[in-house]
């Protein structure tokens, strides 16, 4: 069966905009979908992905889910944007159907947009079954070329590879032996056993590599050397040895006409170059290894990202031991991956070699009988190459005498910086070098990024390898103080959200002088005070299980001052003022009577009742204000050596729980609501009933029930009446709301339904707010004086005949009339308490 699953990817109306359609796949079908991508973002993350994956070949690396993070990261957003809904139901599917049939699924990426072919599509990672696509499946980039399908290459063995190490002087000096031995000993299994043959050339230059391909045949073309992008001609390149020594750019269309002379032309070429695999933004095949595969090239296997050695010799290893023993050529890829992924453990450089194909068929090769011994394929290709090119028989090409540059006597060694003159670096050296810089540049952007762990631990793995790198001592410092500032911070936020107020104040504080952390000094206040809260709870609830009260209320107006509503947990403050209260009554009733027989009717008496109980004598810590209204005490009650009390006495004991201030304000719009609707209602009834609609009565009504009103109320609220409690809250603003819903639904020629419903609903909370007030101050004047006009405001309803109006703007209002003096009156009466409590409050905190 066809085991391939191809995608055409193409470009849509907008940067970043694709579609994605299947093209063909084992399971059937032609699904399709589109995609955004942030092709940018991702171009802008490669130098920091191939950093990544460089230093994870270093030996010392212990944070492996670090590194990979990045990796894997770059893979599920590559995957979770091509596969969309139907693409991978078609992908399951299929990778279901080969499974069942004993196959293995491949991935055929065409890509046909420019940019994308510049992805590193070989970290698809594949959420579902947390694995990276090209480990578990060959993985191939198809450049649209003229499609041909080449019939594989007869080859008797052995495997024929012609290798070429190009090192410049005026670029970063290859180490040539390293590099040739390398390879030799990746492919000295099959060397030996006669199925590949390997013939290095010893210089680089344009004349001597086009002798080689000349003295072909070459099956396989193995390249070692510099490559780069030029983004001004954006078009890949690579380096060649020029007539001086010096670096001789090849671009890619010109090395494509170099390599065309060899016949027949390889089907294979490995470039193992550091950007040889680097693709163009605006021209498909721009890069080398695209333009060489658009020329004709079978297969070409390049580096996307620059590669250590250990990681070049394993894939190489597993390639070309694949390849020779007869496996197609994207297979091979994937068996040079799981090379890599052996050595050094934890290594991510097998996303590295990507594989370009041409044409359907990815079968290169095949081979035809037994593989020569190994000292016959010595022999042959001695005498050839030495008849041909002037070869020595240890398969190093021998340099003609006018060759310029092949001459190692007469030609400049590579001068390393802060080396001396004729002094290569070795490979292994600059390795170290770009590993070293890798870790670096890696570890200062986790830094940036504020992923301090990570940071950490990346800095440690460089100075484990290079004691005294740069200022990595005191970078590693830096991030290790952010890290503990970090997880104080962190563990700071875990105990104030499981309500540890102490563990949280002393994280917060620990963090709060640092400006990375602007809320840690506000959230520590804030948890230092819900501390306070809780330990005056339970030191309320201590005296509360003992019956000390009045330490109780002290408490809870402590509490008051923190947070109104924590000042009655359990309700443990009302049943102590309920307890103190009967304690009083009790207390003065004795005293009440004798005072009725001594004193004279309607004044106070001198006489002194006899001193209270010592629990019953409050033992307040600082001068509160009461968070409820005191019970005032009975007439006569006197404490030894106390003063007569004047007629503001009781007021004085109410000035501590009612704000005289707000209470005279709500009083004055109380008495104008009252006064100015009880005028207009007097000029309407027996001056100019005909004209109440043309002097703006019916406005005037809404302004002062619908407005004025609520605002009155919500000032007798805000001054402490009914009481301080939830519960009286609630039953004002009940009266506040339903008392402006009355008001502005209209007193107009019909009765508004609104308006009528909303008037019983005044009464409703307003009984409720009395009683309440009852509760509260002993029966006091203030329940009556929110009881009234409240409770009272439905009658305005009905005709002095009590029938209930239907139009009460044609009839005569008395009621309303009556209700609006109520109102005036009551008004006038919360000035005159508000008068009597100013002095009686100065009192109290003096």
């Amino acid at each position: 069966m066809d085991c391939d699953i191809e995608l055409e990817i193409d470009a849509g109306s907008a940067r970043g905009e694709y579609s994605v359609h299947v093209v063909r796949a084992p399971a059937g079908g032609h699904a399709s979908g589109s995609f955004t991508l942030d092709v940018d973002g991702i171009q802008d993350r490669l130098p920091q992905l191939e950093a990544t994956v460089l230093a994870s070949a270093v030996a010392a690396r212990r944070t492996l889910p670090v590194a990979e993070a990045a990796v894997r990261e770059v893979g599920q957003e590559l995957f979770q944007a091509l596969f969309t809904r139907e693409v991978y139901g078609t992908y399951r599917a299929s990778l279901g159907a080969t499974q069942h049939s004993g196959q293995q699924l491949r991935v055929v990426l065409r890509l046909a947009a420019p940019e994308l072919a510049m992805m590193p599509w070989e970290t698809l990672f594949d959420p579902g079954t947390e694995t990276y696509l090209c480990q578990t499946e060959p993985l191939i980039r198809h450049i649209p070329a003229p499609d041909y399908n080449q019939n594989p290459l007869d080859v008797a063995p052995p495997l024929r590879i012609l290798g070429i190490v190009a090192s410049p002087r005026d670029l970063p000096a290859l180490d040539v032996e390293t590099e040739k031995d390398h390879l030799s000993r990746a492919l000295a299994g099959p060397i030996s056993e006669g199925r590949v043959e390997l013939v290095w050339y010893r210089t680089g230059t344009w004349d001597d590599v086009q002798s080689m391909l000349l003295a072909g045949p070459w099956h396989v073309v193995h390249f070692v050397g510099h490559g780069d992008y030029d983004p001004r001609t954006d078009e890949g390149r690579i380096a060649l040895v020029g007539q001086d020594g010096r670096a001789a750019m090849v671009r890619a269309v010109r090395l494509m006409a170099l390599l065309s002379v060899a016949s027949p032309r390889p089907r294979l070429v490995v470039l193992n170059s550091c950007s040889s695999g680097e693709m163009g933004q605006t021209d498909l095949f721009s890069g080398t290894a695209a333009a060489l595969v658009r020329s004709g090239i079978g297969a070409v296997a390049a580096m996307q990202f620059a590669i250590s050695d250990s990681a070049a010799i394993a894939f190489a290893h597993g390639f070309y031991a694949a390849i020779a023993n007869g496996r197609t050529v994207d297979e091979a890829a994937r068996v040079g991956r799981i090379s890599v992924m052996a050595s050094p453990d934890g290594t991510l450089e097998w996303v590295t070699p990507a594989l370009y194909v041409r044409g359907g068929s990815t079968q290169l090769f095949t081979l035809t009988g037994p593989p020569r011994g190994l000292a016959s394929a010595e022999t042959t290709t001695a005498a050839r190459t030495a008849a041909d090119t002037g070869t020595s028989r240890v398969g190093y090409p021998t340099p003609s005498a006018g060759s310029a540059g092949t001459d190692a006597s007469r030609e400049p060694s590579p001068t390393p910086a802060g080396g001396t003159a004729g002094t290569a670096i070795p490979a292994g050296q600059t390795l170290r070098h770009a590993q070293l810089r890798a870790l670096y540049v890696q570890a200062s952007a986790e830094l940036r990024a504020r992923r301090y762990e990570q940071a950490v631990e990346l800095f440690n793995d460089l100075l484990t390898l290079e004691p005294g790198y740069r200022d990595a001592t005191g970078l590693r410092d830096t991030a290790q103080k952010r890290l503990e500032l970090f997880r104080a911070y962190r563990d700071a936020l875990a105990a104030e959200e499981a309500g540890d107020w102490l563990a949280a104040a002393d994280g917060f504080a620990a963090v709060q002088d640092d400006p990375a952390y602007p809320d840690a000094a506000a959230r520590k206040q804030d948890c230092e005070r819900k501390q306070r809260i809780s330990d005056l709870q339970g030191e309320l609830r201590y005296h509360s299980s003992l019956g000390s009260w009045e330490t109780v209320l002290d408490v809870s107006r402590e509490l008051a001052t923190l947070d109104p509503g924590a000042a009655d947990p359990d309700g443990l403050a009302t049943a102590a003022r309920a307890e103190t209260e009967r304690a009083r009554r009790e207390t003065a009733k004795p005293t009440a009577a004798s005072d009725e027989a001594v004193k004279p009717r309607g004044s106070y008496t001198s006489v002194a009742s006899p001193e209270p109980p010592p629990a019953q004598v409050p033992q307040p810590r600082t001068p509160q204000p009461l968070a409820h209204a005191a019970i005032p005490q009975p007439s006569g009650t006197l404490a030894p050596g106390q003063a007569p009390p004047s007629n503001a006495a009781p007021n004085r004991l109410l000035a501590g729980a009612v704000a005289w201030m707000p209470l005279a304000w709500g009083g004055t719009a109380l008495a104008l609501a009252g006064g100015v609707g009880a005028a207009f209602v007097v000029f309407f009834l027996w001056f100019d009933e005909s004209s109440w609609q043309d002097n703006g009565g019916d406005i005037v009504l809404r302004i002062l029930y619908g407005l004025v009103t609520p605002l009155g109320y919500l000032l007798v609220l805000v001054a402490g009446l009914p009481d301080r409690t939830t519960r009286a809250r609630l039953a004002m603003g009940g009266v506040m709301v339903s008392q402006a819903v009355f008001g502005l639904a209209g007193l107009n020629y019909a009765v508004e339904a609104a308006a009528v419903v909303a008037s019983f609903l005044v009464a409703v909370f307003g009984l409720w707010a009395g009683i309440l007030a009852f509760r509260a101050w002993n029966a006091s004047g203030v329940a009556w004086l929110l009881l009234l006009p409240t409770a009272l405001q439905p009658i305005i309803w009905f005709q002095k005949t009590g029938v209930f109006m239907q139009t009460w703007y044609m009839s005569q209002a008395l009621s309303l009339l009556f209700h609006l003096t109520l109102l005036c009156a009551i008004g006038v009466a919360f000035l005159v308490m508000a008068r009597r409590l100013r002095p009686a409050a100065a009192g109290t905190t003096t």
